[in-house]
């Protein structure tokens, strides 16, 4: 896969195909039959989400220089740094790093005063970042098999067993404060509607695959199955 960094925008719009469901995954109604004493509130949230804001999307290819037990060192000296990447890599020679960041969402979420309209804009939120992982998700799966490869699973900073501080490796690679996502000094990103991760690049002969399900501290009472999950 080359290796230079893409900066995607996307228009929201673009992804109103997949965020009722996630909306509806979050909050548990349904965005097109909404309860009447919700109805105003949600789609008053939705509205002003998809037609003020953008999602970016970025990401970029690195080869893999070598890998122990304790990093992955990447070709431009970087590297991912505690037990898990190596077994998350442990089949690939190159690794997809990405963020994805909802633009300007705490700014509109302040200036609204209706404390409702607010904890609907929180769930289009998060619904709007999930839809655009899994457009990132199926966007590299199709490059990649264009190419006769395949990824492994998507794999997040301080979730399933994947050490927070690469974070720091994940900005350094992709800059995304060139659209304001930045990381507090607790590694927390800014907006708190941005995701990060990576996947590695492996043969699609490949099957056994560590699963981020298994990882999870949601277990059983996770209310996604593993088919619909967006790290997957």
């Amino acid at each position: 896969m080359k290796t230079e960094k893409v900066v995607l925008e996307l228009d929201l719009k673009s992804l109103d195909s997949m965020v009722n469901h996630y909306f509806e995954k979050l909050s548990g109604i349904d965005a097109t039959a909404v309860p009447e004493k919700y109805g105003a509130s949600v789609i008053q949230a939705k509205t002003a989400i998809r037609d003020n804001l953008s999602i970016f999307i970025f990401y970029k290819c690195d080869n893999i220089k070598e890998m122990n037990a304790e990093e992955v060192v990447l070709e431009n000296g970087l590297t991912y740094s505690g037990k898990m990447p190596a077994k998350i890599l442990k089949d690939a020679n190159q690794v997809v790093t990405c963020v994805i960041t909802l633009k300007g969402f705490q700014e509109l979420v302040e200036k609204e005063a209706d404390f409702l309209a607010q904890y609907f804009m929180d769930t289009w939120g998060s619904a709007y970042v999930e839809a655009a992982q899994e457009y990132y998700g199926k966007k590299i799966k199709d490059e990649l098999k264009q190419e006769n490869m395949a990824r492994t699973h998507l794999w997040s900073p301080g979730q399933y067993g994947f050490e927070l501080q690469n974070q720091k490796t994940i900005f350094q690679i992709l800059n995304p404060e060139e659209v304001g996502c930045t990381l507090t000094k607790t590694l927390m990103m800014t907006p708190v509607k941005s995701g990060s991760g990576i996947v590695g690049v492996i043969s699609p002969d490949v099957k056994d695959l560590l699963i981020p399900c298994d990882f999870c501290s949601l277990g059983a009472k996770c209310p996604t199955s593993k088919r619909e999950c967006g790290q997957l």
